[in-house]
């Protein structure tokens, strides 16, 4: 099944929206079926205020994407033949599961002065900029890629575009699992202990694609790597021991 892209584009905004109605429906309904009604639970004031920033976010993000969707960004220059200008159902899905993240880039992008285009390579946005926030690297956020102004051949250019849609597709699941920032924090921490090459996620959008020349692979423990394992631990002690004072109280005759 294929499509056009500013029917996919309108598909994916109204998608989104239907989806995010049918899940909140569904997640209501089970949460007040017969029998388990929820407990009123006031929310703790910093609870409140990361909700609501975040619910702020996803709400600027799927606007500022539905403008961008209404009005197309110019099309960029593609370093080979373009393709068919058409939108898979897979290709579809990553757009509507990324909607607010993609937003919320694209916004970053105009904001810092970035020159963004739609490349129809990969069908997704490339957002040009001299200050890029990981420097000479892409990033992915979403739908768009965020790469620094750098010129590079048009073979590594198609490939960049190949690997680069491939943390889409990571940006996409991760959201339907466990919401917007599911994968960048899933990235991070992984990244930590898994840098560059080592990262599974880069390992499955294709080392060779991303630009890497070397094939290191297992962990990383440096010193903070032992010591974040250390807090870790110190914690996970911590916690069993007051788990353990608390079972030994109920558990002594009254």
């Amino acid at each position: 099944m294929t499509m056009s892209r500013r029917t996919g584009l309108a598909v994916g905004a109204l998608s989104w929206v239907l989806l995010a109605g049918l899940l909140g429906l569904a997640w209501w309904g089970w949460r007040h079926r017969p029998g388990h009604e929820p407990r009123p639970v006031p929310l703790p004031r910093t609870r409140r205020v990361l909700v609501g920033l975040g619910l702020f976010a996803v709400a600027v993000g799927t606007v500022w994407q539905l403008v961008t969707a209404l009005r197309p960004v110019p099309e960029c220059v593609s370093p080979g033949p373009l393709p068919a200008n058409t939108v898979t159902t897979w290709v579809a899905a990553q757009k509507v599961a990324t909607w607010p993240e993609t937003g919320l880039g694209v916004l970053y992008s105009q904001a810092t002065g970035a020159h963004i285009c739609f490349s129809r390579v990969a069908n997704y946005y490339v957002a040009v900029n001299e200050n890029d926030i990981l420097g000479s690297r892409a990033m992915t956020i979403g739908d768009v890629v965020l790469k620094p102004n750098i010129n590079i051949p048009p073979q590594n250019m198609l490939d960049l575009v190949a690997h680069e849609s491939g943390h889409r597709a990571q940006w996409a699941v991760g959201t339907v699992l466990a919401g917007p920032a599911a994968f960048p924090v899933a990235y991070a921490v992984v990244d930590f202990f898994f840098p560059d090459e080592r990262n599974p996620f880069e390992r499955m959008a294709g080392l060779e694609t991303g630009g890497y020349t070397s094939y290191l692979s297992g962990p990383v423990f440096g010193p903070g790597q032992l010591a974040v394992l250390g807090a870790l631990a110190a914690v996970i002690l911590v916690l069993l021991v007051v788990w353990l004072r608390r079972f030994r109280r109920r558990s002594r005759p009254h």
